[in-house]
């Protein structure tokens, strides 16, 4: 399936691991994935957030923001990036808690109840993807035995047999992306949590690589973590629940197809009188939530409002609206 090109490199780097020469290879201490055992967090929530706060450098990218994930499969936009940095500790929590399948996220990764698995991360060039792949199974199984099945079955999941003895220096994206997604899957945890797979890639290239995801992982639950994802791609049909993250509150939860039809709800940033620009919003027949400077707008059934009856209300008090995006947006 995976065809190879060719490349070369000096040095790269595992995330949360050592440094792996491309002339002398020594593994790595910690993977980019969790370690994955007996999963007694099986019956949690996937995600949880409580009175959440994640600073990114010296700017607050999440504030007071709570949620909880309600499905075995499930699709996170919006806020969702300092969200997955959160999860694999390399933005810190500052306030509240973030739970992943009932634990705090090291915890939860540290006991094998969880696995990730980041976009495009760095790799060891000449690891093969079998190599890879037996190495995750290895640290998370002592059982040398169990450690084999669950490299060969993961491996096969993602059909890396055409390429499973090639440096992933010389795999393609798509390949090396497998590649990180089976080490997840050999874990054996029983919850796993990724960035897209199909960022960036052609429209019948995601479609293909989405469903090899969504028939890999079908065994397992997972949270998918996105900016967007097309409504029609197998992942998002696979999906029982969607939560669209505001920095500070849930500007959308549902049934994927349920959120997709909200063409009328949109989340909107102010700079200005925020809470009386809600009451005029109200006024107008329009439902507005959330607090300054986001709003959650819904504009109802009345077939004449639309974003420029927003732009009007806001030139007539004062306020500003810096951003606007609409909550179907993310599934389109």
């Amino acid at each position: 399936m995976w065809t190879h090109v060719r490349g070369a490199v000096n040095s790269v780097y595992l995330r949360f691991g050592a440094r792996l020469s491309h002339e002398r290879r020594r593994a790595p201490t910690r993977p980019c994935y969790a370690r994955g055992v007996a999963d007694p967090g099986a019956s949690e929530r996937i995600l949880e957030a409580k009175d959440l706060r994640l600073d990114e450098g010296r700017s607050v990218a999440v504030e007071g923001l709570s949620f909880a994930t309600n499905g075995e499969k499930v699709l996170v936009f919006g806020a969702s990036a300092p969200i997955f940095r959160a999860i694999t500790t390399e933005v810190p929590v500052k306030r509240g808690e973030l739970l992943v399948a009932g634990r705090m996220p090291h915890a939860s990764l540290r006991a094998g109840l969880a696995a990730i698995a980041p976009l495009d991360p760095k790799l060891p060039g000449d690891f093969t993807p079998r190599d890879y792949v037996a190495w995750s199974a290895r640290l998370a199984a002592p059982d040398t035995a169990l450690a084999k099945k669950r490299a060969a079955a993961a491996c096969a999941a993602f059909r890396l047999e055409s390429v499973e003895k090639t440096p992933l220096l010389r795999c393609v994206s798509t390949a090396r992306r497998a590649t990180v997604l089976a080490a997840a899957l050999a874990t054996g945890a029983r919850t796993i949590l990724f960035e897209d797979p199909t960022s960036g890639l052609d429209d019948e290239a995601a479609r293909g690589f989405a469903k090899l995801v969504a028939k890999a992982f079908e065994n397992v639950r997972w949270a998918l973590f996105a900016s967007r994802i097309a409504l029609e791609s197998p992942l998002a049909l696979e999906a029982d629940d969607a939560v669209v993250l505001g920095a500070n509150a849930v500007l959308a939860q549902g049934a994927p197809a349920d959120l997709a039809a909200r063409e009328r709800r949109f989340s909107i940033v102010l700079h200005g009188d925020a809470t009386a620009f809600a009451k005029a919003l109200v006024a107008q027949g329009f439902s507005a939530v959330g607090e300054a400077p986001r709003l959650l707008v819904d504009l109802g059934d009345a077939p004449s409002a639309g974003t420029r009856d927003l732009f009007a209300l806001a030139l007539e008090h004062g306020v500003t609206i810096v951003e606007l995006s609409p909550v179907a947006g993310a599934l389109a």
